[in-house]
């Protein structure tokens, strides 16, 4: 009788101490809740307007500089959506709508430039359904893709130009392996050659994906990426190649080229403190990534939970490490 009171005691005691936990892990990061919970009501409302304007900018502003998609955002854009009378919102900022700013820390940690006109363009280049063709004279946009896709150093053959002597060989190892390949210095027309794969003329047979280049088939692997560059500061590019590609200007504007040179200076001048800029962008690049994942797998846990809470202490642990996360953040 003994042995079982105090086996109960130490039960109870478990799960007061777990309830405790619990509370307290809910009540601090109840403040942060709440204040998002007024946010995200008001997103709900516009996001369908907000979806629509996100969308049209991914598909139409590529080609054009940061003054004409800025006026194409802002005027044509939220006018249309005025006049039709589907909410959205205003003041919204399409990069912070389109991609987190984990992922901008990501892209820097890359070697993007952090100019905002980089940003838009790194939208571009990963959200759109076509594959990107980009205009790139100063060449940021090529050293951006290599290092954002480390196969390309890994392997050579997988960087060439259109004059390569095997143009078809040449496509047969990334798109049969999945692997990343960058055509560079195309000019104002591309070979047709390559118009099965911009349009993705895929053929279903079983489980796998073919598609037929130059009269041979081939396997096709869903993790291929194309990725193009012309050096050309205004090429001449046929209506036809706008609708196959995601056409997309990566020309250095006057703004962000003072933006890139304000970064240039800071850190020769004071490089100790570029460093620590450059430390501490890469922790809170971090922290927001495993806040992220985080709050994920706490909605995962509580949308699958069975029974009492408190017989769940992976999700207390996952509350109290959220909690810790988000002051650290």
């Amino acid at each position: 009788m003994k042995n079982a009171l105090a086996a109960d005691a130490a039960a109870t005691r478990k799960r007061m101490d777990a309830a405790n936990r619990l509370i307290n892990s809910l009540s601090d990061n109840k403040v942060r809740w709440e204040g998002q919970k007024a946010g995200f009501i008001q997103d709900k409302t516009d996001l369908i307007g907000n979806v629509a304007k996100a969308a049209a900018f991914v598909c139409y502003c590529g080609p054009f500089n940061s003054d004409f998609r800025n006026k194409l955002t802002a005027d044509y854009f939220q006018t249309d959506l005025d006049k039709r009378e589907v909410p959205s919102s205003k003041k919204i900022t399409l990069t912070n709508f389109l991609v987190s700013q984990t992922q901008v820390g990501e892209w820097a940690m890359e070697g993007l430039p952090s100019d905002d006109l980089s940003i838009q363009n790194a939208i571009m280049v990963t959200k759109a359904d076509r594959f990107p063709l980009m205009v790139d004279p100063q060449g940021q946009a090529q050293k951006w893709i290599v290092k954002r896709e480390p196969s390309l150093t890994e392997n050579k053959r997988l960087i060439f130009t259109l004059s390569v002597p095997d143009l078809k060989g040449a496509l047969s190892l990334p798109i049969e392996n999945g692997l990343p390949c960058l055509i560079k210095d195309i000019e104002n027309d591309i070979d047709p050659l390559l118009d099965p794969v911009l349009e993705k003329q895929l053929i279903k047979k079983g489980r796998s994906f073919k598609i037929i280049i130059g009269g041979q088939e081939f396997d096709f692997d869903a993790n291929f990426k194309l990725y193009m560059t012309s050096r050309m500061a205004n090429p001449a590019f046929s209506p036809e190649l706008f609708a196959k590609a995601t056409i997309i200007d990566f020309t250095v504007t006057q703004g962000g080229l003072e933006q890139q040179l304000l970064g240039i200076l800071i850190g020769k001048i004071e490089k100790q403190l570029e460093e620590q800029l450059s430390e501490l962008q890469e922790s809170v690049t971090l922290n927001n990534r495993q806040l992220k994942e985080g709050e994920e797998m706490l909605l995962y846990k509580l949308a699958n939970a069975e029974g009492s809470l408190l017989d769940d202490p992976s999700l207390i642990d996952v509350l109290a490490e959220i909690k810790a996360k988000s002051k650290e953040v």
